[in-house]
């Protein structure tokens, strides 16, 4: 009432969307969430690895609130028994942004993005008894979260420099689209915090031009996978050990840049292959290195490729790769190639691979958002 009294309303049911944790917070008196027990650690936790004090200054305070937040979100999608991990796509993509702000206001407070993997560690000890799949799964969380954290924080690196030298230039305060675009296509680098980046400089991003060059990429690359279904050009000897040679490379790619490199498109002549995949950012010299000299040493092994035929199921179960899965019947064939690759896949194949020559890897490039391409031949 306008004199601040309070009658008694004639429905007792409404939702006033506290939460159960900012109910604690009010009736222990707190001034925000981030003050009650479940959160006391995390802070403790964050205060020690930065050596600042939570409450010190806005930008501080609010730099703890979210590593404290995203580290715990993260530690649950992590350790639920769905299985999410950071990707490209979904629930896998939530999770990749929680973590990648998490690291990115970390080394605002000066704390090394690697140490973050304690706040996990501490979260699973706080909710393993309601919780008991987080313990189950502790070592998964780590793995993952760690994994995540290491290839995130060169990314940050490189497209902060990137960011100050492109608003540098710029002779307005608004960053265009297609600007924001490279940043994310050619540096791994999300739109959300190009947009943070932007606010606490003093500048706005053109969205919507950042919206209209997402979508022109994403129908260059539909067109794309469109082409690249049929993969190959003939079933020659040339065509059918650079097809084998994809395999190799889809999984020496895996091994260097984790399970977040899936096939998206092959492309196959008797001179080259093309085989597009899904990777966050530009894939570095060193990097393409060990992914080139891994395929060598399969290739120099002369590994057996062999073909069985088998359920969907039997084969997810041998943990093969499945591509295009909404194409397959009841069977499938699985190739594999010694103790290296193995796929689904309709082939053909090469029936070894020592005579395949020295694999070479041409060209790494963006193909589209959130795609990268290889060029790579094999000589004789």
């Amino acid at each position: 009432m306008p004199d601040g009294t309070y009658e008694p309303l004639s429905q007792k049911n409404v939702d006033t969307g506290m939460g159960l944790e900012r109910v604690v917070a009010t009736l222990n008196g707190c001034k925000s969430v981030y003050e009650i027990d479940l959160f006391q650690n995390a802070i403790a936790i964050i205060e020690e690895l930065s050596q600042k004090k939570y409450g010190e200054d806005e930008k501080t305070t609010k730099a703890m609130r979210i590593i404290a937040d995203h580290t715990r979100t993260a530690t649950f999608l992590l350790g639920d028994e769905i299985g999410v991990v950071p990707s490209n796509v979904d629930k896998g993509y939530v999770l990749r942004r929680l973590i990648r702000r998490a690291v990115r206001f970390a080394r605002q407070i000066g704390i090394q993005p690697i140490q973050l993997s304690a706040l996990c560690d501490n979260y699973v000890e706080i909710y393993k008894e309601t919780y008991p799949e987080l313990l189950q799964n502790h070592d998964k969380v780590i793995d993952e979260f760690t994994k995540e954290v290491e290839r995130f924080s060169k990314t940050l690196e490189l497209g902060e420099k990137e960011f100050f030298k492109v608003i540098s230039h710029l002779p307005t305060k608004k960053v265009p689209g297609g600007t924001a675009f490279k940043l994310y296509d050619t540096f791994g680098f999300p739109i959300e915090i190009t947009q943070e980046l932007a606010t606490e400089n003093g500048y706005e991003v053109d969205l919507e031009g950042f919206k209209q060059k997402f979508a022109q990429h994403q129908a260059v690359s539909h067109a794309s996978n469109e082409h690249f279904k049929g993969g190959l050009a003939d079933n020659s000897q040339a065509t059918t050990e650079l097809h084998t040679a994809t395999h190799l490379l889809q999984a020496a790619l895996r091994k260097v840049l984790g399970d977040e490199v899936k096939q998206k498109g092959s492309n196959i002549t008797t001179e080259r292959l093309r085989f597009d995949f899904s990777f966050h950012r530009p894939v570095t010299p060193d990097e393409l290195k060990e992914v080139q000299a891994l395929v060598q040493d399969a290739i120099d092994r002369n590994l057996t490729v062999t073909c069985q035929t088998m359920t969907v199921a039997e084969a997810k179960e041998q943990g093969a790769i499945g591509l295009f899965e909404s194409k397959y019947g009841e069977e499938v064939k699985v190739y594999t190639i010694g103790d290296f690759s193995k796929e689904i896949c309709g082939g053909p194949h090469a029936e070894n691979t020592g005579s395949m020559g020295k694999f070479i890897i041409q060209k790494e490039q963006s193909s589209s958002a959130g795609v990268r391409r290889i060029k790579a031949v094999l000589q004789k």
